[in-house]
């Protein structure tokens, strides 16, 4: 690797096509926002990271105690107490706590002489203050030693190819923070091994977001809406049977056992069998006891033809379910950052028909009284309002109903979706929500009547 003084390269993510930019221009024209501003936002990362706590084993004031510490010990933040970071409480969400990025003027953003470069993946998650595990570096020079004080790069052009040796010399490398080697490129690159573990610990990310590390039980990172959604589905600890139609990773299915205190029983199915290994291993770390985990294909789930005299898994009879939860398949046009958008419109046009097919068996399996969540991580009018207007229309015993939580915006109302005053019950997330700043994403409530 060349051993100069170089500038850290800020290198933007590629303009985006013309089918994008007319999609992102009339979803938010209402908004007055353009499709240039959107875009901007979506190839940057959240200000915030958001810490879900379960509360099955320890309280928030004890996790924010270790957070604090571990952030603090940073020797930058100890030699500067008037610059620093905030670790607080969620206004309106018990067992969520925020954390705020570091001060820029703190952060050593000076390119180094020793470098790697990490897949598109791994650079979006150190944007958002993971540090760099092993299967995502995909060059590393052989004189980085161990603790080596190290810049990191994400292979925007994936033209590098894993194990390259040399300084790797590419305009769409983008520089995403500096941080010390935890291992070398023996470990790293060695035929014989499949590496692990975490291969550079993130310093000074230039977002600013502060890496930590706790044990699995005392909860994890996740997006503030994903937070939303499991409150919104009003869990409690009375005997409630609840329905994940796409439960993996777990994230959201853990959060409605916490609410729930281990009470009731919740149903989490998902197709792909090496995905719920994850739903299984998170339930574990939680310790989640009233979770059923199934290898399930949800547009099948529904028992039509009584033919499954099991109701202890799938297919189930119709109006099994007190609760279900629809966080959908989708164009995930609300991940943030997003640093490389190769958009699908055939795809993406294709995701509004799977996700009503979902929604009639979630319709079909929630009992009257009960509540479905309809949820997705995109932005797109077609996957959210507009499939909430379409069960309005078509299933009259559907209620929209409000989701009790001052966070996100309304819809977007338009004349194909829904009106002001519906717009009014669902939650948004995206470029419009300055005060919350968090990937975009969708909720709907509805309430079959009885």
């Amino acid at each position: 690797m060349k051993k100069i003084m170089r500038q850290a390269q800020i290198v933007r993510p590629h303009n985006l096509d013309e089918y994008l930019m007319n999609l992102l221009k009339s979803i938010y024209q209402s908004k007055n926002l353009s499709a240039e501003e959107v875009s901007q936002w979506l190839t940057s990362a959240p200000l915030n990271s958001y810490f879900r706590v379960n509360t099955l084993k320890i309280t928030p004031s004890e996790v924010m105690i270790f957070i604090n510490e571990q952030i603090s010990n940073l020797k930058r933040l100890k030699n500067n107490k008037n610059k620093q970071h905030s670790v607080s409480a969620h206004k309106h969400l018990s067992d969520c706590i925020v954390i705020s990025p570091i001060d820029k003027s703190l952060l050593d953003l000076s390119p180094k002489n020793e470098e790697v470069i990490v897949d598109i993946a791994t650079g979006q998650s150190a944007l958002r203050g993971s540090h760099i595990f092993a299967p995502g570096i995909m060059a590393m020079a052989p004189e980085v030693q161990v603790d080596s004080f190290i810049s990191v790069y994400a292979d925007l052009g994936k033209g590098c190819k894993r194990g390259y040796q040399k300084y790797y010399d590419n305009p769409m490398k983008m520089f995403v923070g500096n941080g010390i080697a935890k291992m070398n490129r023996r470990q790293l690159f060695n035929g014989d091994i499949n590496p692990k573990g975490i291969a550079v610990e993130m310093t000074d990310p230039v977002t600013g977001i502060p890496s930590f590390k706790l044990p699995d039980e005392y909860g994890m990172l996740q997006n503030l809406p994903s937070i939303v959604t499991g409150y919104a589905l009003d869990v409690n600890e009375n005997d409630l049977k609840v329905l994940d139609m796409c439960a993996a990773p777990g994230n959201k299915t853990t959060h409605i056992a916490t609410l729930m205190n281990n009470k009731g029983s919740i149903d989490a199915l998902d197709k792909s069998k090496a995905k719920l290994k994850k739903v299984e291993l998170r339930c574990n770390d939680f310790g989640i006891k009233n979770v059923k985990i199934h290898h399930f294909d949800s547009l099948i789930s529904v028992d039509r033809n009584n033919m499954n005299n099991n109701d202890n898994r799938p297919p189930f009879k119709n109006e099994s379910f007190d609760r279900v939860l629809l966080d959908a398949p989708c164009s995930n046009l609300g991940q943030r950052p997003l640093l490389n958008i190769q958009v699908d419109e055939n795809l993406i046009k294709s995701f509004p028909a799977l996700q009503r097919k979902l929604l009639i068996n979630a319709i079909d399996l929630v009992k009257p009284g009960g509540i479905l969540v309809y949820s997705t991580c995109t932005i797109t009018l077609e996957e959210n309002e507009h499939n909430v207007a379409w069960v309005l229309k078509k299933f009259p015993q559907m209620e929209l109903v409000e989701i009790n939580f001052e966070i996100g915006s309304p819809g977007i109302a338009t004349q194909m979706g829904l009106n002001e005053n519906l717009c009014k019950l669902v939650r948004r997330f995206g470029p419009e929500n300055v005060e919350e700043d968090s990937i975009g994403f969708f909720i709907s409530k509805f309430q079959k009547k009885v």
